[in-house]
């Protein structure tokens, strides 16, 4: 046998592959494409460009055929809510029922979870909206959090079972802090709900002389400017029935909107934070932004300042353009993150513009030493576990948490006489 012909054989067999490889993949696209549909949609204005049933559609009882144009089905599901506008409060009853009342702003105000244990509790409303500063002393204790995503089981379980409060909703942490770092609303079932929990326990918290430190998360960001690309349909629905526009571009910026309670709230909180030595921020501070030299209060000034406004691609002042940047702002950033599923996600999104760095030892060292920090602690970028990186100056705490209450998939970051555990949804905490 000659060299050419024994050289042939794995060509031949890996293009083979290859062709059947391929004709796999295109034959289970058709196949599920006709078992189970598929669809394209406006987000802007809740309409179909196309939209096939899929034939389970007939086992289902589902409408069944191919439609263009036509309005993207969303249903009230569940307690929801308050939505409180002035002294207007609209609730979802848990029989799906759109409630709207007056509001006396000097009643407690019941919130009510949509969940198993139907759990419920009361907030007082603020008689004023002060941003936070960015730099606060250590406390003797610390408790950070971030990526809650609506999942009121996995938020109020933790803070319970990590001494943060009690089951009748007690501030119990002392003279504590506890950093929320971000993305606490979207695809969750108790948007609202997780919010007035934080919006309550700021409160509690300074009578004792502790602190909550909502940071925000690009998710946070996205809901103001009305973008619901990543939130639950029932949110869509209950956004339509309060602001009496059936397109979603529209009746989306009205539950966080200026005249929102929980909107104007939001719109205080800042994006990045300083705790003793501890640099907090939802994603990351990567070579881009620094290379600006800002302050954390110049920061938290340019974010707020477009607050309910997506303005990436309208400003023209460069730090601007950075902070509010889908690659480089502290809320969007995952260069300290950076691997090949980033890369190829960026790739495929937006080739020519992304930003495909990862931040090396020496420039987030750089970074750190130009806000005089020890330690720089994200969420945004899923970990298995809260851990840390780039030598110990990097704390990752946005986990997949648990779906249901006192779950160890639940977990959070404690510095405790400036020594670092991770804590979970059953109260454990293990030194990092």
């Amino acid at each position: 046998m000659s060299p050419r012909k024994t050289n042939r054989r794995p060509a031949q067999t890996f293009r083979i592959f290859l062709k059947w490889s391929l004709y796999a993949v295109l034959g289970y696209g058709v196949i599920t494409t006709v078992v189970f549909g598929h669809s394209s949609i406006d987000e802007t204005k809740g309409v179909y460009r196309f939209h096939w049933s899929g034939l389970d559609a007939l086992a289902n009882d589902e409408d069944f055929g191919f439609s263009t144009a036509t309005p993207v089905a969303t249903k009230l599901d569940g307690s929801d809510g308050p939505y409180i506008f002035g002294d207007q409060q609209f609730i979802v009853t848990s029989d799906n029922k759109l409630v709207k009342s007056r509001v006396d702003s000097r009643l407690p105000i019941k919130v009510k979870a949509d969940n198993q244990d139907q759990d419920s509790f009361y907030v007082t409303l603020k008689t004023a909206y002060q941003p936070q500063q960015e730099q606060y002393a250590l406390p003797a204790k610390l408790i950070a959090i971030s990526d809650i995503e609506g999942n009121f089981d996995a938020f109020s379980s933790f803070l319970i079972k990590n001494g943060v409060m009690d089951r009748q909703y007690n501030w119990t942490f002392g003279q504590g802090h506890l950093v929320l770092n971000g993305d606490f609303v979207d695809r969750g079932e108790n948007e609202p709900q997780v919010l007035w929990l934080i919006y309550m326990l700021e409160d509690k918290a300074a009578a004792a002389g502790g602190r909550v430190h909502y940071i925000l998360g690009n998710h946070e960001i996205m809901k103001l400017y009305g973008d619901y690309s990543y939130t639950e349909y029932k949110y869509r629905e209950v956004a339509k029935q309060i602001s009496g526009h059936s397109d979603w571009d529209t009746s989306a910026r009205v539950l966080y909107g200026p005249n929102s309670e929980l909107g104007k709230w939001l719109k205080t909180k800042n994006v990045a934070a300083k705790i003793g030595p501890y640099l907090f921020v939802h994603a990351g501070i990567n070579p881009n932004l620094y290379q600006h030299k800002l302050s954390l209060a110049e920061i938290n000034q340019i974010a707020r300042k477009y607050y309910g406004q997506d303005a990436r691609e309208k400003v023209t002042s460069p730090k601007e353009k950075t902070v509010l940047s889908k690659y480089d702002s502290p809320y969007w950033d995952r260069s300290l993150s950076m691997h090949t599923l980033y890369r190829a996600m960026y790739l495929l999104r937006d080739p020519l513009t992304a930003n495909y760095h990862k931040t090396t030892q020496a420039e987030l060292d750089q970074i750190l030493d130009f806000y005089d920090a020890s330690k720089l602690v994200v969420g945004h970028s899923i970990v298995f576990n809260v851990t840390t990186d780039y030598q110990g100056k990097l704390v990752k705490i946005d986990v997949k948490h648990g779906q249901e209450k006192n779950s160890p998939k639940t977990q959070g970051l404690l510095i405790e006489s400036n020594q670092l555990y991770r804590i979970d949804g059953l109260g454990k905490k293990v030194k990092l």
